[in-house]
């Protein structure tokens, strides 16, 4: 019987984090399904889903991946995955939209953001912020309903900070990709 789970480690950053963690995984014949990972502020953090062919149980996984650290240095949380999760949208009939904002750094402008789009059915799917030197940026992957008004939504986003030097750009996703995409390939 196959069994699924949601697997989370913090720690201080260093070199090989994602290679011990995938190791752990593999040892007790896991596959990884999807993975997220990020440095913030010196702290690595890792959420990733991982299906194992054979029973597991949560408590060997969370000591098989606690083991591939020094004692107490990886921080690790398992919970069984509802595999039902992600089969449908969070918000039927929508898009996905890419959100940037710089400007100078304010207390709250997470907060503003945020409970903007959540007043108007907008989901997080993935969020990316950081302050420094007194700059701010935020980029943002949104599920937003259909009927959504694109241009009045960039437009309150922007009036958030009615005094300040705001920059905000809200791009369906093909639109976003199609003018970021890089290709490393050589030419033929």
């Amino acid at each position: 019987m196959a069994t699924d789970y949601v697997i989370t480690v913090t720690a201080l950053d260093r070199v090989g984090i994602i290679a011990a963690v995938s190791d752990a995984v593999l040892e007790l014949n896991g596959n990884i399904d999807a993975l997220s990972q990020t440095v913030m502020s010196g702290y690595f953090t890792i959420i990733l889903t991982a299906r194992f062919a054979t029973h597991v149980g949560a408590d060997e996984l969370e000591k098989t991946v606690e083991s591939r650290g020094k004692a107490g240095e990886l921080g690790v949380q398992v919970r069984r995955r509802d595999v039902r999760a992600g089969s449908e949208k969070i918000v039927p009939d929508s898009e996905k939209f890419i959100l940037t904002i710089t400007g100078e750094d304010r207390k709250g402008v997470i907060e503003r953001v945020t409970s903007y789009l959540a007043g108007r059915n907008v989901n997080i799917e993935d969020l990316y912020a950081r302050a420094d030197e007194g700059g701010f940026l935020m980029v943002a992957q949104l599920q937003m309903p259909s009927a959504c008004n694109v241009e009045s939504m960039q437009l309150d986003l922007g009036g958030l900070w009615p005094d300040e030097e705001v920059r905000v750009s809200l791009q369906h996703e093909n639109i976003f990709l199609a003018t970021n995409q890089i290709d490393f390939t050589s030419p033929q």
